[in-house]
C-alpha cells in the first residue's frame, strides 16, 4: 500500500504583492577623490614610519611613557612633534597603550592612520 500524493496546500497570500523592482542606475564611478586620498596616504605612511622608529629607541620610549604615566598629556605631545612629522600627530594614552593619529593638514582633511600600541597589562 502507498501513499497518497503529496499536494500542497499554499493559503493565498493575504497582502498586496510588491511592486516589480527596477534596476537601480547608479552615478559613473569617478576615482579622482579616492587617488588624492592614496597620494596622501603614503605621506601619513612615511610619518607612521618615522614614529615607528623613533619609539623602537629604548631612550625615546622611556621618556614617551614616562611622561604618559605621570599623565602629562604636554610632555607626550612636545615628544611626538619633536620627531618631525610632517602631518599633525595626535596622541591618546593609558596605562596599557598609547594610540597614534597622523592626519592630512586642514585643507585636504582626507584621511588618517591610526597606530594602537600596547606597552602594558590590562
Amino acid at each position: 500500500m502507498g501513499y497518497p500524493p503529496y499536494r500542497a496546500w499554499y493559503a493565498p497570500y493575504p497582502y498586496p504583492r510588491p511592486a516589480r523592482v527596477w534596476a537601480r542606475e547608479y552615478p559613473q564611478v569617478k576615482t579622482e577623490i579616492l587617488n588624492r586620498s592614496l597620494q596622501h596616504t603614503y605621506g601619513l605612511m612615511e610619518d607612521g614610519y618615522k614614529v615607528l622608529n623613533k619609539l623602537s629607541e629604548h631612550s625615546f620610549a622611556v621618556q614617551v611613557m614616562r611622561a604618559a604615566q605621570t599623565g602629562n598629556k604636554q610632555e607626550v605631545d612636545r615628544l611626538m612633534k619633536s620627531i618631525g612629522a610632517s602631518n599633525p600627530v595626535q596622541t591618546d594614552f593609558s596605562p596599557s597603550g598609547i594610540g597614534i593619529t597622523l592626519g592630512s593638514p586642514q585643507p585636504t582633511a582626507c584621511c588618517k592612520l591610526a597606530v594602537f600600541l600596547k606597552w602594558g597589562e590590562g
